[in-house]
């Protein structure tokens, strides 16, 4: 299993309805593939592609349930996204983003359930999980 799945697998019970998946890293660094392994397990079978140059596309998961993936990186801090909450509402939305300002991001979506996922860390939050789920074979195994 790739670090791809794992990490798909793990995200899955937090992609519910009015949640943010934020995923922050450089261009190039996979934040794209991780959201195609997300809409797999999700089952979207529709060919997921950056919306870099688009800003936001959108995938049917059910019937009035949409999976909204966005793509901030040409977007500065001062513009303004009101127009975005009506079709964030009660639907799952992953946004790329380079840099976030979690304070001001917070501020802005504090009604909403947030998963901010650094990729810069990621890797190290796998092998803690791996560690983890390690630990409790081997707790079980001592029982």
């Amino acid at each position: 299993m790739t670090d791809y799945e794992k990490l798909s697998q793990l995200l899955m019970p937090f992609l519910q309805p009015n949640t943010y998946l934020i995923l922050q890293g450089k261009l190039g660094a996979g934040k794209t593939t991780l959201v195609q392994f997300l809409t797999k397990k999700l089952g979207i079978k529709e060919k997921i592609t950056s919306p870099t140059f688009n800003i936001l596309e959108r995938y049917q998961i059910r019937k009035n349930y949409y999976l909204n993936h966005f793509d901030f990186f040409r977007l500065a801090s001062a513009d303004n996204l009101d127009f975005l909450i009506e079709l964030t509402t009660d639907n799952l939305n992953i946004i790329e983003r380079r840099e976030i300002n979690y304070f001001q991001l917070l501020a802005e979506l504090k009604n909403q359930k947030l998963a901010i996922v650094d990729w810069l860390n990621i890797q190290a939050r796998l092998e803690v999980y791996q560690q983890q789920k390690i630990k409790k074979g081997d707790e079980k195994k001592q029982k």
